[in-house]
């Protein structure tokens, strides 16, 4: 709308500039769907070239695996397997099941640093109380993952977040950006002199998806998908199958590959699932209106299948609104689809959900249409 102003455009993501979308098979790594946007014609691309190269938000640019971006609070689920996964000097689990935190607002454990959970400064002091960790994914509350950011070392959550498959290679056949982790390594590469020295701020910040941590989104759906899975990898990959130029002869068929497997035990995934579930479900939810959560509670709603999602909002260097991600898979008792979305300068994680609901719909009505055609003509 060019009668707003610059900061109603940036507070709202009216600034936005591009996106992109993975859908996955999530028991074969096959990606069902990625695209990135703004895109182009193909059928006329060659005319179009000149104004395409001009267009400033570069549609040839691909941003599904050829950008990395900070993935913000979809990353708390990451710090949350770490310090579930892993102990301190004493031998105790760093967040034992269910332990509650209480959110204080201001995290004030380190001298000249004091970052604050998101609903303490857009209220002026209100704050979560005493949470678990459904809870703190539920509401995306940064003082919980804060701390513990303080309570881990960088490795624990760096060795976790590489079995998810951040900041690593999927597999897929084509070129594709691995992004990096943040840990005292890469902040090393990206600064000089003292900036470069690696604190425990940094750490603190790591841990609710900010400092040096850059993952595609390929890398957030091949992610998401390895949550689903508890803890197996696969093989992200475009290909099916290769057929001789007559489609007679079948000369390669792909086969599912598991690239790593984590131990995670099942209280950790029953925090992490029940968590996002009520992303979707719970009044307070950062998605609980979309997939039929606020119709039903306790329930799926009018959606066909019940949906776990996370969603995430990044700062950036590049001025305007914040970046926005979101995550999710379905069904949340035998996944088969995960979805990541990433948008630059959409303002909100949250304002991604639609488009990861319209998908989600289409893809369930298909197959229940196949279960049904299936069934319906066979005798006996």
């Amino acid at each position: 709308n060019p009668e707003l102003n610059t900061a109603e455009r940036e507070n709202n993501g009216l600034d936005a500039e591009g996106a992109a979308v993975i859908v996955m098979d999530v028991k074969t790594g096959e990606i069902l769907a990625c695209a990135s946007y703004p895109s182009y014609n193909l059928a006329t691309m060659n005319q179009d070239w000149k104004d395409i190269e001009a267009n400033p938000l570069k549609p040839f640019f691909n941003r599904a695996f050829g950008a990395a971006y900070a993935p913000g609070s979809t990353y708390k689920i990451c710090t949350l397997t770490a310090a579930m996964q892993n102990v301190d000097s004493t031998g105790a689990q760093i967040l034992a099941y269910e332990e509650k935190i209480r959110d204080k607002g201001v995290f004030t454990e380190y001298a000249g640093f004091a970052p604050t959970c998101l609903l303490y400064s857009s209220t002026k002091g209100a704050t979560h109380g005493e949470i678990d960790a459904t809870d703190a994914l539920k509401v995306s509350c940064n003082y919980f993952f804060y701390w513990l950011g303080h309570k881990m070392k960088i490795e624990m959550m760096d060795e976790t977040a590489k079995g998810y498959g951040l900041g690593e290679p999927t597999g897929i056949e084509l070129l594709e950006k691995t992004g990096w982790r943040a840990n005292e390594e890469s902040k090393k590469k990206s600064y000089t002199g003292t900036n470069a020295n690696w604190t425990a701020g940094d750490r603190v910040l790591a841990a609710i998806g900010q400092s040096e941590n850059r993952f595609t989104p390929l890398q957030l759906a091949v992610y998401c998908s390895t949550i689903a899975n508890q803890g197996v990898r696969m093989k992200a990959t475009f290909l099916d199958r290769v057929v001789s130029s007559d489609y007679r002869e079948l000369l390669f068929q792909n086969e599912p590959a598991i690239v790593s497997r984590m131990e995670i035990s099942w209280q950790t995934m029953d925090m992490i699932k029940r968590g996002m579930r009520k992303v979707v479900t719970d009044i307070g939810g950062t998605a609980n209106k979309y997939f039929g959560g606020r119709e039903d509670p306790d329930g799926v709603g009018s959606f066909p299948v019940a949906v776990c999602a996370k969603t995430g909002t990044a700062e950036h260097s590049s001025g305007g609104s914040d970046h926005g991600a979101f995550i999710c898979f379905a069904p949340m008792d035998d996944p088969q689809i995960a979805i990541a979305l990433y948008g630059e300068k959409v303002a909100h994680g949250s304002w991604m959900a639609p488009v990861a609901e319209d998908i989600m719909e289409y893809y369930f009505d298909l197959v229940f249409a196949s279960d049904v055609y299936t069934y319906e003509n066979q005798v006996g």
